[in-house]
């Protein structure tokens, strides 16, 4: 949600404010919140048992269903079966899927036109983008009964693990909803019809914690759903303030969230942390259970598939490698998301046959240090990057609490409009206070470890707060 931006939005006084995110909440809500969402619901929590042959039997009947349309109705999939010689029958069980090549983000960047079905015509769709920090963004397109079977399988998760069906919750993801240099509370807004309360990101600090205390009280939420880097500065904060505020269920989600941070988040919440694997084109869903042994691969939502990462050995980390069994808008077949996993080979005390893996090993999550303190994180700063197409890749480089470094390997078509785009949007996160200036340059380096870092922090928090008391 990046309302922020828009000036009407930033210019409309509170309770306007309030309504367009009820608005959202209502659009949303019902949506993706009517019968055939409750029907989904029902069917998953059900599932949720099934054996690991039953597991079997819906994803071999779903792929076979999958391939067929892809065959028919997809492009891509149709000139890379008859390259390789291939029919439906080919392909009919998980076992079959190797036949087919794996799917890389640049076939996505670049063949997206042959990857969404030729009779789409005027269905409903939801048209969503990566972020692009590491490549130019994707444009990817979903159907609404996709769009459904998500907020199901999302809620299976919820529910699971203590969270009622629209129980009060609130929000701590990135939401762009009041300009940066906003510096007095409310550094919140309600989303009515989704009993949640969504809370800025980008505006905690030691002076504005206790007023993020003081509404979470207010609102008394059952859950909290939010980015591992946010929920947890807000906790330390909240600790270093000797502040408590009881949640009894944190559910994290985008990045990977570290044994550290899950001790100061349930110490400042007195709650527990449930962590969710998902990414913006859905071919995974991974969740944790009341147990927290490992991650609960959803068999209902997609195909998992672990395959050596690409640059040779990662301690034994594997590759996840997504096949989304419910969109038929864009299918995503053997897609390489780029995240290191490995699998568990124990059961889960739960009793559910669920495949389990390990956490999720993705980039660092570096965060950017404003001049007024605030810490913004990493995911949500992925969120000045949406739609910004022209850019190949970018690399935030902080090396003062007013200056930021961007560099950007451009795509044919960037203009100094994108540039300006891009800059104008970052200030919007940052503040007015922050120096941004770019580089276009041909590649940027990985670290020694190989890992590619979108935000490279030279800035230490510690030496902020020294040097302002």
């Amino acid at each position: 949600m990046d309302l922020a931006e828009q000036g009407w939005y930033r210019k409309s006084p509170l309770f306007v404010q309030n309504a367009v995110v009820s608005a959202h909440g209502l659009y949303s809500r019902v949506a993706r919140g009517g019968p055939s969402f409750r029907r989904a619901l029902a069917e998953l929590l059900e599932s949720q048992w099934f054996s690991e042959e039953a597991f079997a039997e819906i994803q071999n009947a779903r792929l076979a269903a999958l391939v067929e349309h892809c065959y028919r109705r997809v492009p891509y999939y149709r000139n890379v079966m008859r390259e390789r010689g291939l029919s439906p029958s080919d392909i009919t069980t998980v076992d079959d899927l190797p036949k087919l090549p794996l799917l890389t983000k640049e076939d996505v960047r670049t063949r997206a036109a042959e990857l969404v079905r030729e009779d789409l015509g005027r269905a409903p769709v939801s048209i969503g983008n990566t972020s692009g920090t590491t490549g130019t963004p994707l444009r990817l397109v979903r159907d609404h009964p996709s769009v459904v079977f998500e907020q199901a399988t999302i809620w299976r998760h919820w529910t699971i693990d203590g969270l009622p069906l629209w129980g009060r919750r609130a929000k701590l993801q990135g939401d762009s909803i009041l300009p940066s240099g906003a510096n007095e509370p409310p550094f919140w807004r309600t989303n009515a019809p989704e009993n949640q309360l969504v809370m800025s990101s980008f505006h905690i600090s030691l002076e504005t914690a206790p007023h993020y205390a003081r509404a979470l009280r207010a609102f008394a939420p059952r859950a909290i759903t939010a980015y591992p880097s946010s929920v947890y500065f807000l906790a330390k904060t909240l600790l270093e303030l000797d502040e408590r505020v009881e949640v009894p269920l944190i559910f994290t989600n985008s990045e990977p969230v570290y044994a550290k941070q899950r001790e100061v988040i349930e110490e400042a919440f007195s709650g527990k942390v449930y962590d969710v694997y998902g990414q913006a084109e859905r071919v995974v869903y991974a969740m944790e259970c009341p147990e927290r042994t490992g991650l609960h691969v959803a068999p209902e939502y997609g195909v998992l598939e672990l395959v050596e990462p690409e640059g040779g050995d990662a301690g034994g980390l594997l590759e996840v490698v997504g096949t989304s069994l419910a969109n038929y808008a864009m299918p995503l077949l053997r897609y390489r998301v780029g995240d290191l996993a490995r699998p568990l080979e124990t059961g889960c005390a739960c009793g559910r046959k669920m495949p389990l893996l390990s956490g999720i090993e993705t980039r660092v999550s570096d965060m950017i240090l404003t001049p007024e303190g605030r810490q913004l994180p990493f995911s949500g700063m992925t969120h000045a990057f949406m739609g910004l197409r022209h850019i190949r890749k970018s690399q935030l480089v902080q090396d003062a609490v007013d200056h930021i470094h961007v560099k950007v390997v451009p795509g044919d078509a960037f203009s100094e409009d994108d540039r300006r785009a891009m800059v104008e949007r970052i200030t919007n996160y940052v503040g007015e206070r922050v120096r941004i200036d770019t580089e276009l340059v041909d590649e940027i380096d990985r670290d020694a470890s190989g890992k590619f870092r979108w935000i490279v922090s030279k800035v230490n928090p510690a030496d902020w707060m020294d040097a302002n008391g």
